[in-house]
């Protein structure tokens, strides 16, 4: 197996090491057919996008879209869980400019609500070392993310999982329904192997993305193809795979 299309990278506009244009023609040499830019959602107080930096990234793609014929180059933003209600921090400039908007859970983010802070921030923290509270943790994350996915027109949930315990097949479920991808991303630890064959099953659509902070983690995705395989997940669920390889 192998990709036709990086849909998750991030760039210097966040806290990548490239720029845009970097990323796009290491994405050339390497043969892809798509590629996405997508930054960090704007809540993350370091490495944030900047609203009004949308606009920039958008022409800059666009540009890039005129410049060069072998390759569609798309923006999005990985934007952050802020609440316990499933909030997103996105607005009309995320809205107006990106062809997509993502979802993943970081550790770093600014919470929507001052009590979002402590049932939803500091208990995912806690839980990672407090073990006995990542039953309810789970429970309370897998409802976050189904009301995120009932709120907001995703394209994509990365690293589905990652840093906050969740109910896998509820959220597949959802996901299907919705239309909304799941993230194989060889970069953290989830979706991992076991997690994907419970996920399949729900017909639902997966991406195996690098996550790539720099120019040389552009589709560098072997172990996530990998885990994908050992999975015995059907490649047609997997979108961004080569057609030859299908």
């Amino acid at each position: 197996m192998k990709i036709k299309a990086d849909l998750h990278t991030h760039t210097t506009f966040s806290h990548g090491k490239n720029s845009i244009e970097e990323m796009v023609n290491r994405a050339r040499q390497l043969g892809l057919q798509e590629i996405v830019i997508s930054d960090h959602g704007r809540s993350h107080p370091l490495y944030g996008v900047k609203p009004y930096n949308f606009r920039v990234m958008r022409e800059e793609i666009d540009r890039l879209n005129e410049k060069y014929s072998d390759i569609q180059i798309y923006l999005s933003v990985e934007s952050n869980i802020t609440g316990k209600d499933g909030t997103i921090d996105i607005g009309e400039e995320e809205r107006q400019y990106c062809d997509w908007i993502y979802a993943g859970y970081h550790w770093v983010y600014i919470p929507h609500r001052f009590s979002d802070f402590f049932t939803f921030k500091l208990r995912n923290y806690l839980t990672k070392v407090l073990p006995f509270l990542k039953a309810g943790s789970r429970r309370a994350n897998t409802q976050t993310y189904l009301k995120m996915m009932d709120r907001y027109d995703l394209k994509m949930i990365t690293h589905p999982g990652d840093k906050c315990p969740i109910d896998v097949e509820a959220v597949a479920k959802k996901a299907a329904e919705k239309h909304v991808i799941l993230e194989i991303n060889p970069r953290h630890h989830h979706l991992n192997v076991e997690e994907l064959k419970r996920a399949a099953k729900y017909g639902g659509t997966f991406a195996i993305n690098s996550d790539a902070h720099s120019t040389d983690r552009v589709a560098d995705v072997a172990e996530g193809i990998a885990w994908a395989a050992a999975s015995g997940i059907p490649q047609e669920q997997i979108i961004n795979l080569a057609q030859d390889e299908m």
